[in-house]
């Protein structure tokens, strides 16, 4: 009996699990050349502000065995806004524990919310490299912003408070250097008043 409840509560769950969203994926394979690239942030969820990184794990595609000393020729950087902002980042072995494990990473500090792209050139073991590697839905995780975590209370996004920083500092800018120029007409005014006037000669 318990065989045949068996049964149909096994092919509930089948079918169950086919209804629920499948999980994001926090990182992205990929064979480039005679090498297995997986990339992805080094901390997720990845959130705006928060020190993180690029996680790098190279192995040989032929017998998947970590591919040591690649940051040695390899170079990497993140890329935001197609190539509107780039910043090179030095690679190094992830774990001084076991440099041998084919992890590398490369620190930064992601300042703004959305899709970023991770470059890497170079050549490893002579093999040339170029190869870059996007966050999305099908890849690994964008950086969220910070106030999709916060609580209980939402704090002003740095951006956002930098802008209105910048905005004051020109509005006031612009007051001071009207109020010197205020200050100039006033003066040339008041020597123009203090100048002692000529006596008008009548005419013959």
């Amino acid at each position: 009996m318990h065989k045949w409840l068996a049964l149909p509560l096994g092919s509930a769950l089948v079918g169950l699990s086919l209804l629920l969203p499948a999980a994001a994926s926090a990182h992205t394979a990929r064979d480039v050349g005679k090498y297995h690239f997986v990339v992805g942030f080094l901390n997720e969820p990845t959130v705006q502000g928060e020190l993180n990184g690029i996680d790098l794990t190279i192995t040989t595609t032929a017998d998947n065995k970590p591919v040591v000393g690649a940051d040695k020729t390899l170079k990497a950087a993140v890329i935001v806004g197609g190539n509107a902002k780039v910043m090179p980042l030095d690679l190094a072995p992830a774990s001084d524990e076991d440099p041998a494990n084919g992890k590398y990473a490369a620190y930064f500090i992601p300042t703004i919310p959305g899709s970023y792209t991770f470059h890497f050139t170079g050549s490893i073991n002579g093999n040339p490299i170029d190869q870059s590697f996007d966050s999305g839905p099908n890849t690994f995780a964008d950086v969220q912003p910070a106030s999709a975590l916060q609580f209980p209370r939402k704090l002003p996004d740095p951006t956002t408070v930098q802008s209105q920083l910048s905005s004051a500092e020109s509005e006031a800018a612009q007051g001071r250097i009207l109020g010197i120029a205020g200050l100039l007409v006033g003066l040339i005014a008041v020597g123009v008043a203090l100048v002692p006037k000529r006596p008008v000669k009548g005419t013959a």
